[in-house]
């Protein structure tokens, strides 16, 4: 009985690494392709886009819905934007938007490529 009930156990373990071995890697980088890679017809043209053809958002007459555009910023977020530069007379340079209390550098980082004050 012991050892029908090691086996068991042996079973169960090994069943056990044996899927996350399997999950670890259907959700890796290697094997995710994008569908839409993956079924787009041959004839099928993919454009990357540049970024010269992305229209930077001016943070200092930036409505609250166009501040929500960029990324890592909601609602509450563009509601200080707007706060700081009315109580500060808008920003010098786009490194200035770290001052707004929750903007730290690696939210700047995302966001400094698509930001201007011109």
């Amino acid at each position: 009985m012991k050892i029908l009930k090691r086996y068991y156990i042996f079973i169960f373990i090994f069943a056990l690494i044996l899927g996350l071995i399997i999950r670890d890697i259907s959700t890796s980088k290697f094997a995710v392709i994008k569908t839409s890679q993956a079924y787009a017809p041959n004839d099928v043209k993919t454009t990357e886009i540049e970024d010269t053809d992305i229209e930077k958002v001016n943070i200092n007459t930036a409505s609250k819905r166009v501040l929500m555009t960029l990324d890592g910023i909601g609602e509450k977020m563009s509601e200080r934007i707007i706060e700081y530069r009315e109580e500060n007379g808008g920003f010098e340079m786009v490194e200035d938007i770290m001052k707004v209390s929750g903007i730290g550098y690696d939210t700047f980082l995302k966001l400094k490529e698509y930001i201007t004050v011109d």
